[in-house]
């Protein structure tokens, strides 16, 4: 005799699993994505001790300077990266900081060309 087994019965023993593997990835943090285009400053609140990441996309030569400026030890700068895929306008740039302690934080992004500076301030708790 064979047993079927229904697609939801399955879905709901796969998508555990998924979860499971999705938080090891990251190193059982929770990454919060933070997408900043142009010459926008943002303000924005993050759990210690989790992840976080600014995005920025440059129009015209030039590109965010790394690492950015950070006003506290509440923020630590981990990395940047090139966003794929690589737009016409100009360089996209995946900022990444870990949020270590309790406080504020203004993080500084200084361009290389003619955008704006951006300045982010990040109220960790």
């Amino acid at each position: 005799m064979i047993k079927r087994v229904s697609s939801l019965t399955a879905i709901t023993r796969v998508v555990p699993l998924l979860a499971l593997f999705i938080a090891s990835a990251c190193g059982g943090k929770n990454p919060v994505a933070v997408s900043i285009i142009g010459s926008t400053s943002q303000s924005l609140t993050v759990p210690a001790g989790d992840q976080f990441s600014v995005t920025l996309q440059t129009i015209g030569p030039g590109e965010y300077s790394s690492p950015p400026t950070v006003w506290s030890g509440a923020v630590h700068f981990l990395d940047v990266a090139q966003v794929i895929p690589v737009v016409p306008a100009g360089p996209t740039q995946r900022f990444r900081f870990d949020a270590t302690t309790r406080g504020k934080a203004i993080i500084v992004f200084q361009h290389t060309g003619n955008n704006r500076t951006v300045e982010d301030t990040v109220d960790v708790r």
